[in-house]
């Protein structure tokens, strides 16, 4: 069997009797024939985070108490399997609390559920990037029923002071352990399920807010994350005009799972300038301290409904505040490796992480920023100029949020009037000192000169 192709006029391909290639590869495709089907799904959004991403700070992205959902299912670490324990436990206090059973549970998944359980599983299976063949089907519908109700009845009790006789809220520190975890990319559930569990359990029989509400009060427990969530508390006033109630609504309905709903918490208001002409804009600038020494003031914004609101005005950049807490990093991270791996969310996180790294390029710019309360609660300086880019390192930005923002920060810095006077202000009028000091100097001079003028008129003939 002779076949030869010619691919390009100066580069024929040419298999020969003798060769083994084609003859293997041919055995391999009738052996193993690929399917039609993509092997990711096209519902898919809970991913493993890719390890370029990882391996700059593993535990950022792994839970420390609690596994939710079926990456870290079974995982040989007894700190996760005590709380599976917990979870049953939280699971029949709920149906002790709706005065049924289990199987009578059951049925009403399968009635409430869209054409039932099965189709339930399936669906909720396909939101998960990674193959789950290792779990049958009754496996996982355990799964997304034990850590769905636990979710449900845990946040639940946060909102509603129902804290005696909890085995996680009874010890202070534990919640916040699970809130990381709930937090985590690899640890969500798909919030249709979510949603749905708490339709027909909590949601039913109190006549409850929805679902987003309760996630949205139970995290703000947690002032290092309410003070992310100042949007959508705005939002919550019925009252307000800029805010439209339905398209607000429909946008909860369509999260994806809870981490995806709290990226909705920060985002939401936040509409980035964008340049109306195509051409492309020089989105690098300066550091902090190279733009202070040309003019630029860096101020807190205090106004700001949003943490990615920065907006530059008259050479003012105007910044709010990012405080960092134990959940800032792993929830900086989690966000970004979404938005990395998810193709239908803006890299908007992501932007701000970049766009905080440009400003902080050494210790000079973290006591800068922190001098103005634009940065707070940092253990060390060394470490804040490493934060911002080992956050981002190793991502890809599809469309980078602030590009106008820097080209209007770079167009001030390159005035030379604005270095001029800064200089200036910085040699004579920087301090109350400095400033009599200038003073007393242009009197001296001006009494010279009177001296002079006294000296010489006499002279001057009329």
């Amino acid at each position: 069997m002779n076949i030869e192709k010619e691919c390009s006029e100066d580069r024929p391909y040419v298999v020969g009797e003798d060769t083994l290639l084609l003859e293997a590869l041919k055995e391999k495709m009738r052996r193993n024939p690929g399917s039609t089907v993509s092997p990711l799904p096209p519902a898919s959004c809970i991913f493993k985070v890719p390890e370029a991403l990882r391996r700059h700070n593993p535990k950022a992205y792994e839970p420390h108490v609690v596994s939710i959902g079926p990456f870290h299912r079974g995982r040989d670490h007894p700190k996760l399997q005590r709380m599976e324990t917990s979870k049953q436990w939280y699971l029949d206090t709920l149906l002790n609390r709706m005065d049924i059973s289990l199987e009578i549970f059951i049925e009403i998944i399968n009635k409430e559920a869209k054409e039932g359980i099965i189709e339930f599983e399936k669906r909720a299976r396909s939101f998960y990037a990674e193959p789950l063949d290792h779990l049958s089907q009754s496996e996982f519908i355990e799964i997304m029923i034990l850590d769905g109700c636990f979710i449900i009845q845990l946040l639940w009790k946060i909102v509603n002071g129902e804290k005696d006789d909890d085995p996680i809220l009874k010890m202070d520190c534990m919640y916040q352990y699970v809130c990381h975890d709930l937090l985590l990319l690899e640890n969500q559930l798909p919030w249709f399920v979510l949603s749905t569990l708490y339709g027909v359990t909590l949601g039913k029989c109190y006549r409850s807010p929805p679902f987003s509400t309760v996630l949205f009060e139970a995290f703000c427990a947690q002032k290092s994350l309410k003070k992310y969530f100042n949007s959508y508390l705005q939002s919550l006033d019925k009252t307000c005009p800029k805010i439209d109630q339905k398209s607000l609504k429909k946008e909860e309905e369509s999260a994806l799972h809870i981490l995806d709903l709290i990226r909705f918490f920060i985002v939401l208001e936040w509409e980035p300038e964008k340049e109306e002409s195509k051409e492309e804009l020089e989105s690098d600038i300066p550091p902090a301290t190279a733009l202070s020494e040309a003019g630029v003031k860096f101020k807190k914004d205090d106004s700001a409904k949003n943490l990615l609101n920065i907006k530059f005005d008259n050479g003012v950049l105007k910044i709010p505040e990012l405080a960092v807490a134990e959940l800032t990093e792993p929830l900086l991270r989690n966000l970004i490796a979404f938005e990395q791996c998810y193709h239908g969310r803006s890299h908007q996180i992501t932007s701000y992480a970049i766009f905080m790294d440009k400003l902080i390029s050494s210790e000079k710019d973290i006591q800068l920023l922190s001098e103005e309360k634009i940065l707070a609660n940092w253990l060390n300086v060394e470490d804040g100029s490493k934060f911002f880019n080992s956050l981002y390192i190793d991502t890809t930005v599809k469309e980078f949020q602030y590009d106008k923002l820097c080209a209007e920060v770079n167009k001030y810095h390159q005035v030379k009037w604005n270095k001029y006077l800064e200089q200036l202000r910085r040699d004579h009028f920087s301090s109350p000192w400095k400033v009599i000091a200038l003073t007393v100097g242009i009197l001296i001079l001006i009494l010279q000169l009177l001296q002079f003028i006294l000296r010489v008129l006499p002279k001057t003939s009329f």
